[in-house]
């Protein structure tokens, strides 16, 4: 599911969710869907030059240049599957013409000094969910228990 487009920047570029997670409300209701994140900024990519020209860290240096300036806005969406769609299989996207419900906002207002430090420290599992949300297709699991391996194996060095 690799694309051959290249965002010009975090601002810009949308995070389709590739993981389906089963939503539970009080009553019991159950809605299945993906989460993505729509720049407010809108999509942006590069052109070919461009990316025969960008640096190796070029969208950390945007982002970081960028909320200098002011927050950056994304907003949080849920794409719901619909009669049909591949819920237990993440390399299959689902139809763009799915609906969409809005979730809420994430503001990016500051970023961290030393980035690489920050980010060997933590460590992201997929499956560490608030109650009402569940793992949906089983490649949650499989990368809940290799997160930590590539955890360890960061702390090692």
């Amino acid at each position: 599911m690799r694309s051959t487009r290249r965002s010009a920047s975090k601002r810009r570029s949308g995070l389709p969710g590739v993981n389906s997670f089963k939503f539970v409300n009080e009553k019991g209701a159950v809605t299945i869907g993906r989460y993505q994140l729509i720049p407010d900024a809108g999509r942006h990519f590069l052109s070919k030059d461009e990316i025969a020209k960008a640096a190796a860290n070029y969208l950390e240096d945007e982002i970081r240049q960028r909320v200098a300036h002011g927050a950056v806005r994304f907003k949080v969406v849920l794409q719901l599957a619909a009669p049909g769609d591949k819920i237990d299989d993440p390399s299959v996207a689902w139809a763009s013409t799915n609906k969409i419900t809005t979730l809420g906002t994430l503001t990016v207002a500051s970023v961290v000094p030393d980035s690489q430090a920050t980010e060997r420290a933590l460590m992201f599992l997929p499956a560490l969910l608030p109650a009402g949300i569940e793992p949906a297709d089983p490649m949650i699991q499989f990368r809940n228990k290799t997160y930590p391996v590539s955890y360890e194996r960061r702390h090692q060095s």
